[in-house]
């Protein structure tokens, strides 16, 4: 934005900064009065999405088509500088795909002349764990991977930052390894392949600890606990816009004094309470039957009896924790799956410890990127060819020209959307699955003895031909809900120390929730600093419920809120929130933001209403016909659990590739 159309409150804010020297080296600062090319109102964005109105006319007025950089904004550097979250290109073709420009269009393909043993679709950890399980399986059989992003991972991607020559890492998405070991059965989460790769051992992490400061401040090993169920792992200050004396106020800690210091209704503060405290549930046979057979806003106002008004406090927490949307449409069993107050009491009862004394999130410093990168690294040993520790595994740059090289048993094409999978003849009789790809520009087939698709049903319901009507059906049933991820990258943090606080929650403006983080020790050495003097990267993770409407509505609802922010509404909204925040306690934009990112997951998260586990009036669940599968071809990703981690994707990946292995 040139220096005559800009305000003086955006000059002011820093939008014209000189952020991006090393911090984007290979991008530009291209949301500096970037427009969405094909919307026809301008961002409805996080300040309009609480309404019902306001989320209805984003879905009516924003074309998810025609976007360009200046939307996506910039990615950082290094691996991962231009794949940051679903970029304009991955959103304009999935629009072509969905909107039915490639139907019909199969027989355009270059056939490659390829045959496969496996085709996967997706590189996501489902389709990294089928590959790797098969392989395990038939290591001379041929495989191929097609992903449509420019690196692997799916959600398990990072922003790279360089400040003052610091370097910096934080996720895209994807974020944390549930652990301890024994905590992780119980959950139903135990996987062998953190051995296997070769991560190091759960029970011997260590963590950084603070330094540069005499406060005796209290940080978190993760993100997500801190924000509800393990309030006391971070010191947590709460934001008001309008507090007493309708001044703007910090309130430190408000747990340790039952939110006495907060303006808080009476009542609300005896909600938090009540719901904190609640142990009493109903005694019945089956937990699972009986808490999916409600909403989770059900179960809090007829069984623990707070107010519907308590929901404000947990829809924002549990939709970005992994439920998409909030209490008034996610069933009560997946709220509980989430550690979600007010349903411990079920796991007590059976004489386990509370999740919040004992459950713990570790993540690498990009989050479960790191993960995926070492399965990578199983299947193609030759992307990381000088990697001998964890940390190379983690920060060295990849070798691309590895990765599709004829030859080799397992092949990985990126940028490669794949837009038609249908079998050769009679599904029943076929000896063969054609999938139609576009890349570079063209349209290619491969045929493939198996196929996994190990991407979400709202996608293979468009391009895997020919299945039965009730998988479709089963497909159409399942809702996502959207999630931004936006890493913001600052020269300190001294404005949250000063405050005595290590994490921030507020409940009006842009975003909701931040925190630094205590990361892993690797290889012996801290990855980045912990002290408030020296940069760090703040992640806010913005869910966009919008509370009344039902559930696929509201996903669609919100998803058109999130894909109608530019990157400029999305920059303006983080430095004008820090700034009303953080202000008055040193903190300057212009100065101390050194880059933002922004990572949109149009759909991040399924969301689960009640009757998903179980299904309902005596059908079977969408997940249990969809995972019967369709002749050659298997259906393999973590929305089918309910719950989209890490190790479900892994469990769901291993199972679709055990199954087609049999055929």
């Amino acid at each position: 934005m040139s220096s005559v159309n800009q305000s003086a409150k955006e000059k002011r804010l820093g939008l014209n900064a000189a952020i991006t020297r090393r911090d984007f080296i290979g991008s530009t600062l291209l949301g500096a009065g970037g427009a969405l090319l094909a919307a026809s109102a301008p961002a409805l964005a996080a300040r309009a999405a609480s309404t019902r109105a306001a989320s209805t006319e984003a879905s009516r007025s924003f074309s998810l088509s025609g976007l360009d950089a200046a939307w996506t904004g910039p990615g950082g550097i290094g691996d991962y500088g231009g794949a940051n979250g679903n970029t304009h290109q991955i959103v304009n073709t999935g629009h072509a795909l969905f909107t039915g420009e490639f139907a019909g269009r199969a027989g355009e393909a270059e056939d490659s002349g390829e045959t496969y043993d496996l085709v996967v679709v997706g590189g996501g950890f489902s389709g990294l764990t089928a590959a790797y399980h098969y392989r395990q399986r038939r290591p001379s059989d041929a495989c191929l991977i097609l992903e449509n992003h420019a690196i692997f991972g799916g959600h398990a991607k990072q922003n790279e930052f360089d400040v003052d020559g610091v370097r910096l890492w934080a996720p895209q998405g994807s974020e944390g390894h549930a652990g301890p070991r024994a905590i992780a059965a119980r959950m139903g989460l135990a996987v062998r392949y953190w051995d296997e790769l070769g991560l190091p051992h759960e029970d011997g992490f260590q963590f950084q600890e603070i330094t540069g400061t005499d406060r005796p401040l209290t940080a978190p090993v993760d993100r997500f606990s801190p924000m509800n169920f393990a309030w006391e792992r971070a010191d947590v200050g709460y934001f008001f816009a309008n507090g007493k004396n309708n001044r703007p106020q910090w309130a430190v800690n408000p747990w340790n004094n039952g939110f006495a210091d907060t303006p808080y209704s009476d009542r609300y503060k005896r909600d938090l309470l009540t719901a904190e405290l609640f142990r009493k549930p109903p005694l019945v046979d089956d937990v699972g039957a009986y808490l999916d057979s409600m909403t989770y806003l059900e179960y809090l106002t007829d069984v623990v009896g707070v107010a519907p008004q308590y929901a404000n406090y947990v829809d924002k927490p549990m939709a970005a924790m992994g439920c998409g949307l909030g209490a008034d449409v996610t069933s009560a069993y997946t709220a509980k799956s989430f550690f979600q107050p007010g349903l411990v009491a079920f796991d007590i009862r059976k004489g386990y410890p509370d999740a919040a004394d004992v459950a713990a999130l570790v993540s690498f410093p990009g989050g479960n990127c790191g993960i995926a990168r070492h399965f990578v690294k199983a299947l193609i040993p030759g992307v990381f060819p000088e990697a001998k520790r964890l940390n190379d595994v983690l920060t060295h740059a990849i070798n691309w020209r590895a990765l599709d090289n004829p030859g080799q048993a397992v092949r990985m094409r990126l940028n490669a959307t794949v837009v038609n999978v249908e079998h050769e003849g009679s599904p029943d009789s076929a000896k063969w699955v054609n999938v139609v790809y576009l890349h570079g520009g063209k349209l290619h087939t491969v045929k493939a003895r198996r196929v996994v698709m190990a991407c979400e049903q709202h996608v293979n319901k468009h391009i895997v031909k020919g299945l039965p009507e009730q998988t479709v059906n089963a497909m159409h049933s399942l809702v996502h809900a959207p999630m931004l991820t936006v890493n913001v990258a600052v020269r300190n943090w001294k404005f949250m120390e000063k405050l005595g606080i290590t994490a921030a929650r507020w409940d009006e403006g842009f975003g909701w929730w931040t925190c630094v983080r205590r990361q892993m020790i690797i290889d012996g050495k801290e990855p980045m600093p912990l002290n408030p003097n020296k940069p760090t990267v703040l992640t806010l993770y913005i869910p966009f419920p919008v509370p009344g409407l039902p559930a696929a509505q509201q996903a669609m609802a919100a998803r058109m809120n999130l894909f109608a922010l530019s990157f400029r509404d999305i920059e303006m909204g983080v430095r004008e929130q820090f700034t009303r925040m953080f202000a008055a306690s040193g903190f300057d934009a212009q100065r101390d933001i050194a880059g933002i990112t922004a990572n949109r997951w149009g759909h991040a998260y399924i969301v689960t209403p009640p009757g998903f586990y179980h299904g309902r009036h005596g059908q079977p669940s969408a997940s249990d016909v969809i995972r019967r599968g369709f002749a050659r071809i298997q259906f393999a990703h973590s929305e089918l659990t309910g719950e989209q981690l890490w190790q479900t994707a892994a469990m769901e990946g291993e199972r679709a590739a055990e199954a087609a292995l049999k055929l």
